[in-house]
């Protein structure tokens, strides 16, 4: 409970606090507060299992029926590689899934299990995970996932991610003082920052074209994060 509401507190959501013991009763108390308060939006996160159940089947089940949600989410971690497949499968014939969420997307050798997930349940794969923080949870694009992989980059989702994270007056600001010969250490410092927004260098690089092998070169021979930090 501490830990959902850190993490509703980090978006800016409400969090419905319950000493319930049953996830059903909570999932409704949570469902009536929602339509009472006007919300938009009521998302029931199950407990994760690491292996499948009949009580832990027969516990989803009955809570989809009470709550007839819109959308009914799996979330798979990519590292698991076959056993991914498996537990899809097992949820797939429990519930009607409507997407699903893979994780720990952030090495590029795990697109197979996006492709087997995607086999089993014949459902789209809306968001992918790609680090620990909350940021770090994209829109899946299948394109844009195939150009990582073959080593093409992904500049459209680099280019997407540099619009949410940096504004474009800051952008402006440094290139008119360095046109002017004005740029001074602290702008070098804060264009870094800047930089870091859009993840590590290794991501960053792995988004340009032709780049991924010199990523991969990089993050064994030497630490640029370790370098960017004695630089700051």
């Amino acid at each position: 409970r501490v830990l959902f509401r850190s993490l509703a507190g980090e978006v800016g959501v409400d969090c419905y606090p319950s000493t319930e013991s049953s996830p059903e009763k909570i999932a409704l108390a949570a469902l009536d507060l929602a339509r009472r308060q006007l919300k938009d939006v009521l998302i029931v996160d199950t407990a994760g299992r690491l292996a499948i159940d009949e009580a832990m089947m027969s516990e989803i089940r009955s809570l989809h029926a009470a709550l007839k949600p819109r959308e009914t989410l799996f979330v798979i971690d990519a590292m698991m590689g076959q056993d991914a497949v498996r537990t899809a499968q097992a949820f797939n014939d429990a519930l009607p899934l409507t997407g699903v969420i893979l994780t720990k997307l952030d090495g590029d050798t795990r697109g197979g299990a996006a492709l087997s997930v995607k086999a089993v349940t014949g459902v789209p794969i809306k968001f992918i995970g790609v680090g620990e923080q909350l940021e770090r949870l994209e829109l899946f694009h299948a394109d844009r996932m195939a150009g990582r992989i073959l080593g093409m980059g992904d500049v459209v989702t680099l280019f997407e991610k540099a619009q949410r994270e940096i504004s474009e007056d800051e952008v402006l600001d440094a290139q008119e003082k360095m046109k002017a010969g004005k740029f001074t250490l602290q702008d070098f410092q804060r264009t870094m920052k800047m930089i870091k927004k859009l993840g590590s260098m290794r991501d960053i690089l792995k988004m340009l074209p032709g780049m991924g092998n010199i990523a991969d070169a990089m993050s064994q021979m030497a630490d640029p994060e370790k370098d960017l930090r004695r630089i700051d």
